[in-house]
């Protein structure tokens, strides 16, 4: 309870911030998970930019998807992103209803639960996911955000981990990874190994997490 306090209390401050994330093409979701962002300290914390690359048709059983389920597909994750919701749930609930094997549908559905804060079903959609596809690295990393909001800090980083496990250069699970031994656990070094393995997979410099990275080892010195 004390971490959903905590959590509730950074989010009205203005602090924390979500990163769109969408489950579609090779890799289900790309790198644009939901990621809290917290400043607990007079240094700025380190804030990751939202990525766009996307593709568009689903990983699992590609093969048996004709061309035009494919393009429908393709419009779910369009719709998706762009919060058309109801148009984005039509159309993986029907993925679901024709092929229920296919785990991405249930993972985009969890993302969409999630961003309209419906937490027990996003829950209950990833959980269908991962079952689905045990190697779901993104759908790990949606379920780890779920954790925290619960407060479940523990298997948050066994999500977290398993993400890593499974797509070591998956940023924003090295990212939230860092967090949470930033935050929760208090294991700097660890926090600092995982932020840097962060950095090195950008495309781009993130300044904001480097200056925070510097402020963590000068913590370390000064201890």
């Amino acid at each position: 309870m004390w971490h959903i306090n905590t959590y509730n209390r950074l989010k009205a401050s203005g602090i924390s911030r979500f990163i769109p994330e969408f489950i579609s093409g090779k890799n289900l979701l790309k790198p644009l998970i939901p990621a809290i962002f917290i400043a607990l300290f007079s240094c700025s914390q380190p804030t990751v930019k939202e990525e766009t690359e996307q593709t568009a048709s689903p990983p699992n059983n590609r093969k048996s998807l004709t061309k035009i389920q494919r393009e429908i597909y393709r419009d779910g994750v369009t719709a998706l992103y762009n919060k058309d919701y109801a148009t984005a749930e039509r159309i993986f609930k029907d993925f679901i209803h024709h092929k229920p094997e296919l785990a991405g549908a249930y993972s985009n559905l969890a993302l969409m639960h999630f961003k309209k804060k419906e937490y027990t079903e996003s829950l209950a959609l990833a959980n269908q996911a991962i079952q689905l596809n045990p190697k779901q690295s993104q759908a790990y990393n949606l379920r780890g955000q779920l954790h925290i909001i619960e407060g479940e800090i523990n298997k948050a980083k066994d999500d977290y981990s398993k993400s890593i496990e499974l797509k070591p250069k998956y940023a924003n699970a090295q990212y939230n990874l860092a967090l949470l031994y930033d935050i929760y656990f208090q294991e700097i070094e660890l926090a600092i190994k995982h932020y840097e393995i962060y950095l090195s997979l950008l495309k781009k410099p993130d300044e904001a997490t480097t200056e925070w990275i510097n402020h963590l080892k000068g913590t370390l010195n000064n201890a």
